[in-house]
């Protein structure tokens, strides 16, 4: 058994090594293109080869072999949330801020394209391009939608885990109801993946938005603070890793409270069986 176990660690551990690898190379990859991007025609292209090496090399060290036990509730929060993060969040802002409700009927007119950035030939630019590089916008009417690298990898993380917590909490659910236990088990979880999942649905701006149209008198103020690069950049960058570090929490004591009913029902077994 120690053999076994000490052989399982070392391909465990191999394996690891090479994922790093694989990562390594696919960011090194990346990044010699965007050296060599000012030098090419093929701009497009070079955008989408150097995007896809470096969000794969993320992705290869941040997504993890997972086990889904409820396919169903799994899939359709991952979906949900994915179109909502990566087509629908820049029209939803658009319908929500002051006057927008006043051209949906625009809405009849759709038109869409992409593009690329050129950057400049500094390497420090290179986060940022590969970031936003290349682009694909859609236009609802006066509405406007961006598919940029970065807002589609963080839709996926995130609904890639809202997935994990719903599946994860209908396992629970039904392990609870076996053992008879109360619904304050899955009532905090349930609470903390909604507020996970809202810090993403565009609340904070909805709020605001809410505020001013109610209290004239901050109006100025708060619409300063709406138009504020430091407000576009927590809203852009920071709300998407705040729901992220939510829902891994949640997700994490939602599979040690699963285990838990899972021993309890397993001695419950075994009490029966002797």
């Amino acid at each position: 058994m120690t053999r076994y176990v000490k052989g399982s660690e070392e391909v465990r551990e191999r394996r690891g090594w090479a994922k790093f690898a694989v990562a390594l190379s696919l960011l090194v990859t990346s990044f010699l293109i965007y050296l060599t991007f000012q030098k090419s025609a093929s701009y497009f292209y070079l955008s989408l080869s150097s995007s896809l090496a470096f969000w794969s090399s993320l992705g290869i060290l941040i997504f993890p072999k997972i086990r889904i036990e409820n396919k169903l509730s799994f899939l359709l929060p991952f979906t949900v949330y994915l179109v909502y993060h990566s087509l629908l969040y820049g029209i939803v802002l658009g319908i929500v801020e002051p006057g927008g409700l006043s051209y949906l009927t625009s809405m009849n007119r759709f038109s869409s394209g992409y593009g690329y950035a050129i950057p400049p030939s500094d390497p420090l630019y290179f986060p940022l391009w590969v970031f936003q590089s290349p682009a694909v916008w859609f236009f609802l009417g006066v509405y406007e939608a961006d598919v940029v690298p970065y807002s589609l990898f963080l839709g996926i993380v995130i609904g890639e885990l809202m997935g994990l917590n719903v599946s994860r909490l209908v396992t629970l659910n039904r392990e609870r109801r076996t053992l008879r236990l109360g619904s304050e088990l899955v009532l905090l979880p349930g609470v903390s993946l909604v507020s996970g999942a809202s810090c993403c649905l565009a609340l904070p701006t909805i709020l605001l938005y809410t505020l001013v149209l109610s209290v004239p008198s901050m109006s100025y103020s708060i619409l300063l603070i709406l138009r504020s690069p430091a407000y576009f950049a927590f809203m852009y960058y920071g709300l998407p890793l705040i729901s992220a570090g939510v829902l891994y929490l949640n997700l994490r004591l939602i599979t040690r409270a699963s285990e838990t009913c899972r021993l309890r029902t397993d001695k419950k077994n075994l009490g029966k069986n002797i």
